[in-house]
C-alpha cells in the first residue's frame, strides 16, 4: 500500500473520562455501588414521574456502559489490550463516561462514552479492526434494545395484574428505554466524529477514499454543530437530522412493542 494510505488515529481531545477520575471514590467500590444504585432509583422515580430525564439517566448508566463494554471486548478479542490496561472491560459506567458526551445524554438521550484503543494492535489490520470494534457499540445497543422489548413480553402478564395507571407506566418506563437505544444506535452510524459510524465507513472505503475521508475529518466537528445545534436554537421548527434517527427509532419501538 502507498505510504500515504497508512493508517493513524488520534483519540478526540477530552475523549477519556479524566473529568471523573479525579473523583476517585466515584469509580472504586464499594462506593461505586452505591453511587450508580442511587442513579438507577432517581432515573426510575423521574421515569414514573413521566420525566424524560428518568430515561436519559437509565441510558446513560445502563446504554453507554453496555455500548463501550462491546467496543472493549471486541478490541481485547482482536488483540488490543488498552482497554483491558486502562480499566475499561466493565460494566462501570464511571470508568467510561464523556463529560461532553454525557452532557448530551443527559439533555437530549443522545450522546458517548469512550474507550481508549491502540489501532495498531487489531488483527487482521489496524484498519478493518478499528471497523469491527467501532460497529460492535452499535450492534450491542440495538441488541440491548430488542432484549428490553423481550423482557417487556415476559413480564407484561405480571404487571398486567396491577392497576391500569401502573402498567401504563410500566410500559413507557420500558417503551422510551427500548426507543431511544433503537435512537442511539441510528445516531451512533452517522459518519461523523467521534461518533462510531465514522470508522466503520473508514473500514468499508477503499484505501484511497479512506485517505480522502481522513482530510475531511478535522471539519467533523463543525458538520456535526451545523447539523444539530439548529433544533435547539429554533425549538426543533429547523432539525436536519432529528427525523433520520428518531423517526426511524419510533417505528421500530412501536413494532417491537
Amino acid at each position: 500500500m502507498n505510504t500515504k494510505y497508512n493508517y493513524s488515529y488520534d483519540p478526540p481531545p477530552g475523549g477519556t473520562s479524566e473529568w471523573i477520575t479525579r473523583a476517585k471514590y466515584l469509580i472504586e467500590p464499594p462506593a461505586c455501588y452505591l453511587t450508580f444504585a442511587v442513579g438507577i432509583a432517581l432515573a426510575i422515580w423521574l421515569s414514573l414521574s413521566g420525566s424524560r430525564y428518568g430515561y436519559h439517566i437509565l441510558i446513560l448508566l445502563i446504554a453507554l456502559p453496555v455500548h463501550e463494554l462491546a467496543h472493549a471486548l471486541t478490541a481485547d478479542r482482536l488483540g488490543d489490550h488498552t482497554p483491558r490496561y486502562y480499566g475499561h472491560i466493565t460494566l462501570n459506567p464511571f470508568a467510561q463516561l464523556n463529560l461532553i458526551g454525557s452532557f448530551l445524554v443527559l439533555m437530549f438521550g443522545l450522546g458517548w462514552a469512550y474507550v481508549p484503543i491502540t489501532p495498531n494492535n487489531l488483527r487482521p489490520n489496524p484498519r478493518t479492526g478499528h471497523m469491527i470494534v467501532a460497529a460492535a457499540g452499535p450492534i450491542a445497543t440495538l441488541l440491548l434494545a430488542f432484549a428490553t422489548a423481550i423482557l417487556w413480553q415476559v413480564l407484561s402478564p405480571a404487571f398486567n395484574l396491577l392497576d391500569g395507571r401502573t402498567y401504563l407506566t410500566m410500559l413507557n418506563m420500558f417503551y422510551f428505554f427500548t426507543y431511544l437505544n433503537i435512537a442511539l444506535f441510528i445516531f451512533n452510524l452517522i459518519p461523523l466524529m467521534p461518533l462510531d459510524g465514522f470508522f466503520v465507513l473508514r473500514g468499508l472505503l477503499p484505501p484511497h477514499l479512506a485517505y480522502q475521508l481522513d482530510k475531511i475529518r478535522p471539519y467533523s466537528n463543525i458538520v456535526f454543530l451545523a447539523l444539530f445545534l439548529p433544533p435547539l436554537f429554533t425549538g426543533g421548527r429547523i432539525d436536519f437530522i432529528g427525523p433520520f434517527i428518531f423517526g426511524p427509532a419510533q417505528w421500530l419501538a412501536r413494532l417491537l412493542y
